[in-house]
């Protein structure tokens, strides 16, 4: 009977948000807040998992309801345990019906020519042992277990009047009222507002957490014409004294949907699983804002009327480059504000949020005409690469310049210097890490960027003046589509976000009103909030409180408010302290949001924590990690490591002739604008494979499969190819080859003049200076025997070498200096604790003719250590080197093969020795690897013992 109750009351409701929303009978423009929850709406096997949860939640509260109604006893328990009247075999039955255990399966991996080459589309596979970690569809990850009122599904405060450490929680909209707005606006010294865009597209390539499937309560009622808490409605409560809204108790608010489990395969209801919910989004950084999240999304993007590889276009002006497709008119999307606004149509494009403002829907353009612009390039390239090979490879390069742009330009502006080390160096791919979105960083942690929109979009020419139809206020960008019709296209939007500094956080400043009181404005319907939304989301998804995560982060737990030392701003906790009451009842968003910047970075500590715990996950747990080596080849890499935002401005813009180097960056703090054949940008010819390279005979028209979409709303040109096509193709590829081996020459011959210029120098240091030995006395002298003949010679005691080795950083191989100190297997320890006492400048003095190594400072300061202790430590790049973590290969005389990592100091010494008692002293370091050269230059002194 609690089934049958929940089925019903959640289709109803399911059934009637569909009709008001998507119907032919529906009003032919909707407010802000139903365009809103239309573009987010999620499609049908979203619908299906969130409805399974929402049935399996119902039901049990309808069994609460009805022994409530019979047992005055249970009524009066707060602490309600479904476990006492529940079986796990009930649970599990209760599943069953609801259609949990029918979620997703676990995903077949075993076609390894493609998961070991590509992602796919939907995220799973990556993780051959955990496939759905990452993929779309799958609940959220935790930092800390979710804090519910009844601790399996009500927010806290759900239960009006209840006291949270001996205070009520106040509402949303208070806190942001009287915490969060401003109207003040103070422009950043140092960053542009591109670093706010790059922050909301990168935000919607990694979470959305689906909204509820309803727009009404299971009772039927309309969540925006009620105030009572009645899921999915949750309501933002309106203080009595609010400065804007006076006419309504309310603000709008609807629950995210949850998923019934963890998302791998049938789930074992052995006890209430708390309420978690779903991001609709892989979470790699992958492009998914792009490519789509699901097979069936992505495909209606491609364009499959030709083999090419592109994805679909939509209108082409003439003197501009197409514009994305739009939606289908199936689709039951109307994107006008007012009747009288123009007619054109949404955008489509892989995140469903595309429209939601034009500066947003212009970075989608940008990055779509990227794609297509790569693919092209292949197909000239690559003409023997079919439709499939040219997407996958292209989608394959956009994911991996996102991820550099990121990771190299954008997260050191956000997180400062010490947060960088904080996330440290890649060191490959780990299968271990889960790289699933956690909640509280999709939640609270990564909009922090609401602190840096500005309240104005700026629009400018190619001249750098503002465009015949002005600068946009932000309110007036939302839901505006056919503002990059016909308002001038992407260019004045970016060339505005590059331009302009974005808004400086500050602790009185926080977010403009156009975000807190004009948000989603219309005529129709009461502004939105976006501080209170981000508050009552954090409580709709259960985030412990900002104190909880303080103590997760390594900061002090405040007992106090005055503990709160990262938010230095006495008025702010005095604010915090009225507000509040009690520091543990302080919201995840508001602590983080209100603490002191970090030097060089955009976020407060605790932020800077959150993100770096995501972002590390995000690299080290995708096997598919630009810098994986067994991603793309050294030569490509270096090409990916050259691409840059601003050459994809540069590139897929209408007409950006002149940029910024560094967009993030405001250009005074640079060289100013340059043009954009100036700048470094990646060659596609490194992808060329000559693999299949044989030329194809002449087909006709039946050259390329011919594939119509049925989705497809445009006329698109169709490409004929001909015999001359092939030809010029073919040519091109010659001249690409030959400019690729005239530049392989010329950089063969610069290695054989430097390899020759070594070689002299070092006959010249090792003459100049065995015949003037210096000595550097260390104290007490000992007799030191080394392995030859047995004989006394206290020259020999310590021996030391300048070596150039080869050490791996970041996948890329480069050269390092280091100076290496050989001590025997029998050397006193004394004279090895003297020895240690010395530095470079002692070094220096002693030497009757200085060696160059020493004389260009290259070693500020001198590290000792024996081989007791395992390791050699070089003072290079300000960074300590130990050679178990160092890619030193050494030739192995007995097993006559390489020997890679982890080779200790004793067994280097043995190998020193075993050939300098052959008179070989340099054979060791000399060895002519392929993957390795050391040149050695004998060091001119000898420590005295």
């Amino acid at each position: 009977m609690a089934f049958a109750e929940a089925s019903k009351e959640i289709d109803a409701a399911i059934n009637q948000t569909v009709a008001s929303l998507f119907s032919p009978t529906a009003p032919s423009t909707h407010d802000y807040a139903d365009k809103f929850r239309i573009f987010r709406f999620p499609n049908e096997p979203a619908r299906e998992l969130a409805r399974a949860a929402e049935v399996y939640e119902r039901t049990l509260v309808n069994i609460r309801r009805h022994i409530d109604s019979g047992h005055t006893m249970m009524a009066n328990k707060t602490d309600f345990n479904y476990t006492e009247i529940l079986s796990p075999e009930h649970l599990e039955l209760i599943a069953s019906l609801s259609g949990c255990m029918a979620h997703r399966q676990k995903p077949n991996c075993t076609d390894m020519c493609f998961h070991g080459k590509y992602r796919t589309v939907d995220g799973t596979c990556n993780n051959l042992g955990n496939p759905t970690w990452g993929a779309s569809l799958t609940g959220f990850r935790r930092i800390l277990p979710p804090v519910y009122e009844n601790e399996f599904s009500m927010p806290v405060g759900w239960t009006k009047g209840r006291l949270y450490n001996g205070f009520q929680l106040p509402s949303a909209r208070l806190v942001s009222s009287r915490m969060i707005a401003t109207e003040e606006i103070t422009p950043d010294s140092r960053i542009t507002h591109m670093v706010m865009q790059w922050g909301q597209f990168l935000d919607h390539d990694l979470d959305h957490a689906i909204p509820s499937v309803s727009s009404e309560s299971w009772d039927g009622v309309d969540c925006k014409k009620t105030c009572d808490y009645a899921a999915p409605c949750y309501p933002i409560e309106v203080p009595p004294d609010d400065v804007r809204v006076n006419n309504r108790r309310c603000l709008d608010f609807v629950r995210s949907s949850a998923i019934c489990g963890s998302g791998q395969t049938s789930i074992l209801f052995g006890q209430v699983q708390p309420r978690e919910q779903i991001n609709q989004l892989t979470s790699y950084l992958d492009a998914s804002q792009v490519y789509g999240y699901s097979k069936q999304f992505a495909n209606d993007l491609r364009n499959l009327t030709a083999d090419e590889g592109r994805l679909r276009i939509g209108l082409h002006f003439p003197g501009q480059k197409p514009l994305l497709p739009f939606a289908s008119p199936t689709d039951g999307i109307d994107c006008r504000r007012e009747i009288g606004e123009s007619n054109v149509n949404c955008f489509t494009a892989g995140d469903i949020r595309v429209n939601e403002q034009v500066g947003l829907l212009a970075m989608h353009t940008i990055w779509f005409r990227e794609h297509n612009r790569i693919a092209d390039t292949l197909r000239l390239y690559n003409p023997h690469w079919d439709g499939e090979t040219l997407y996958h490879e292209a989608r394959k390069i956009v994911g991996a310049q996102m991820q550099h742009i990121t990771y190299s330009k954008w997260l050191p502006l956000i997180l400062g210097e010490e947060g960088m080390k904080m996330l440290g160096e890649y060191r490959g791919y780990n299968p271990t890490v889960n790289p699933s979105i956690s909640n509280e960083f999709a939640t609270a942690a990564l909009r922090f960027g609401h602190s840096l929109i500005n309240p104005i979009l700026h629009r400018y020419d190619a001249n750098y003046k503002e465009i015949p139809q002005g600068h946009l206020p932000l309110h007036r960008a939302f839901f505006a589509p056919w503002r990059l019709v016909y308002e001038g296209g992407v260019d004045p939007l970016m060339r505005g976000l590059f331009l302009t500094p974005a808004k400086l956080k500050k602790p009185l400043e926080n977010l403009n009103t156009e975000l807190t009181e004009k948000l989603f404005h219309s005529a129709h319907a009461v502004a939105l909030d976006l501080a209170a939304i981000n508050i009552q989301r954090s409580r709709d998804h259960a985030i412990p409180s900002y104190n909880d995560y303080r103590r997760v982060c390594n900061l002090t737990v405040a007992k106090t408010f005055d503990d709160f030392t990262e938010i230095s701003n006495k008025q702010v906790r005095k604010r915090l302290q009225d507000i509040y009451g009690h520091p543990n009842n302080v919201d995840i968003w508001v602590g983080g949001i209100l603490e002191d910047q970090v030097d060089g970075g955009k976020v407060g500590p605790l932020f800077r924590c959150l993100l770096v715990e995501q972002f590390q996950r995000l690299r080290d747990g995708d096997r598919f990690w630009y810098e994986n080596p067994s991603i793309f080849k050294p030569d490509q890499l270096v090409q990916i490591k050259q691409s840059s935002l601003a050459r994809v401005l540069c590139d897929n813009g209408d007409n950006i002739t002149e940029i910024s180097e560094d967009v993030f960056m405001l250009s005074h703090l640079q060289d100013g604008l340059r043009a954009c054949e100036k700048l470094p940008e990646m060659d596609l010819r490194f992808w060329m494979d000559c693999s299949g390279c044989t030329p194809r005979p002449h087909q006709g028209g039946e050259l390329i499969r011919r594939r119509r979409s049925l989705n497809t709303t445009f006329v698109e040109k169709e490409h004929e190819e001909d015999d001359s096509n092939w030809v010029d193709m073919n040519e091109e590829r010659i001249e690409g080859l030959e400019t690729t081996l005239e530049s392989f020459q010329k950089t063969l011959k610069q290695m054989r003049r430097k390899l020759k210029s070594w070689r002299h120098r070092a006959k010249l240091v090792v003459g100049r200076y065995r015949s003037h030995m210096g000595t550097v006395p260390t104290g007490v002298e000992y007799d030191v025997s080394t392995m030859r003949s047995g004989r006394k010679i206290r020259a020999r005691s310590v021996s030391a070498s300048i070596v150039k080795f080869t050490v791996c950083v970041i996948n890329v191989q480069r050269l390092r200096n280091a100076l290496m100190v050989l001590y025997p297997r029998n050397h006193p320890p004394a004279a090895v604790q003297h020895a240690h006492q010395l530095q470079p400048h002692q070094l220096h003095q002693h030497l009757p003719h200085r060696h160059p190594f020493l004389r260009h400072k290259l070693l500020d300061k001198l590290f000792w250590t024996s081989c007791t202790a395992r390791r050699w430590r070089f003072p290079t790049a300000s960074a300590t080197y130990e050679l178990n973590h160092l890619l030193v290969e050494l030739h192995d005389t007995f097993k006559k093969n390489l020997i890679l990592r982890r080779k200790n100091c004793s067994f280097f010494m043995e190998f020193y020795e075993q050939h300098e008692s052959k008179n070989d002293v340099n054979s060791p370091l000399d060895s002519g690897l392929n993957t390795l050269k050391i040149l050695t230059y004998p060091l001119p002194f000898i420590i005295y013992s």
